[in-house]
């Protein structure tokens, strides 16, 4: 093994990848490993309740990275191309998992089309590999592809612990709609162009402060005056009528009802596409709901309509109750404060009860 500085640049390069390729390689080792000790109930005949606990108690790794772990050794069982690309060391641990949800969703029409869709996804980047998955897994099964982007929602998860040091340690995983607003709050605040040039800190730390920065906001109740989040998402119109698909956003695919609801109160503008879809023209933004409305509208509901609820206006959407994609006015008579929960129920097709 050479050493680092004895390396020039290229041969830096070359043997990082090596590397690479070889830590992968024995990542799939390890998930044989797993699978074998899983088969002959090592775990339990040791005292464990499951191979997580047995897999954290031996390796010292969080239980949350040996879940992953456990979860990739037995995904692989049923994906022999994937397996023998992982094994090659020609695909990343990451796009073995990637992989593995496309497979539970539509496991015949996946071991068809695995090894086409495995070597799609090994020469593509960290970003291009999900949207390659999402694709396929919307053309194989477009009604699965809806309903797993709505379970999404019921895995997020974050937790905190005391670290190290006395550090606050934070862990977590956040549906792709979470995800956009907290992705575009803290890029609000981690902009290079709103840094100072001869800052020192790392990007890292820069977005810690950042997180920090939110928080104490909504403390010190400097969100008076609520604006909703700043969040990009291009729509298409048959989607925010007809309240059907999957849309494409930079974290993952949101739900066509996760969409309208984030455009019920929402500045909206008119793009043309070009057949290659390459915007041509794009009309002038207007608010939704203009702000004189959205304060009569929490004068009158003083918080989240639903009976029983009591989540301050502030912290609350304005729902159309006939959304105005499908002809619904924004009027009063049509609007309704509703909390984030009750607002994605009301977006869920289910009934909606009046506060009396």
């Amino acid at each position: 093994m050479p050493a680092p500085k004895s390396l020039s640049d290229d041969g830096l390069v070359t043997e990082l990848g090596r590397t690479q390729r070889q830590r992968r390689r024995w990542e799939a080792h390890e998930a044989g490993l797993i699978t074998e000790a899983e088969r002959r109930g090592l775990p339990r005949r040791r005292g464990f309740p499951s191979t997580t606990a047995w897999l954290t108690a031996i390796s010292g790794e969080p239980g949350s990275v040996c879940r992953r772990q456990v979860a990739v050794a037995e995904a692989l069982q049923q994906m022999p191309e994937t397996k023998k690309a992982f094994c090659a060391g020609e695909v990343s641990e990451s796009k073995v998992r990637a992989l593995a949800q496309a497979q539970a969703l539509a496991p015949e029409q996946f071991a068809a089309d695995e090894k086409a869709l495995v070597d799609q996804v090994k020469t593509a980047s960290a970003q291009q590999a999900p949207r390659l998955v999402a694709a396929w897994k919307r053309q194989t099964n477009p009604e699965g592809a809806e309903a797993e982007a709505k379970r999404l929602h019921q895995l997020r998860a974050l937790h905190l612990s005391e670290g190290l040091l006395g550090m606050l340690h934070l862990s977590g995983d956040l549906d792709p709609e979470s995800g956009l607003i907290v992705r575009h709050a803290l890029e609000a605040l981690t902009d290079p162009t709103n840094l100072n040039p001869a800052d020192s800190r790392t990007p890292a730390q820069v977005r810690a402060d950042a997180l920090v920065e939110v928080c104490r906001s909504h403390l010190d109740g400097s969100n008076g005056g609520r604006r909703p989040p700043r969040v990009l998402v291009t729509l298409p119109w048959n989607t925010l009528q007809q309240g059907e698909g999957i849309v494409d956003t930079e974290p993952g695919p949101i739900g066509a009802a996760t969409a309208r609801r984030l455009a019920c109160d929402a500045t909206i503008s008119r793009v043309l596409l070009d057949p290659d879809s390459v915007p041509v023209e794009m009309g002038r933004a207007t608010r939704v709901i203009p702000p004189t409305l959205r304060k009569a509208l929490e004068l009158r509901d003083q918080g989240c309509a639903h009976p029983g609820c009591r989540m301050p206006a502030r912290f609350c959407d304005a729902h159309h109750i006939q959304h105005w994609a499908q002809g619904g006015q924004t009027t009063l008579a049509n609007l309704r404060l509703l909390c984030r929960q009750h607002h994605r129920q009301a977006h869920d097709n289910q009934p909606y009860p009046r506060r009396e």
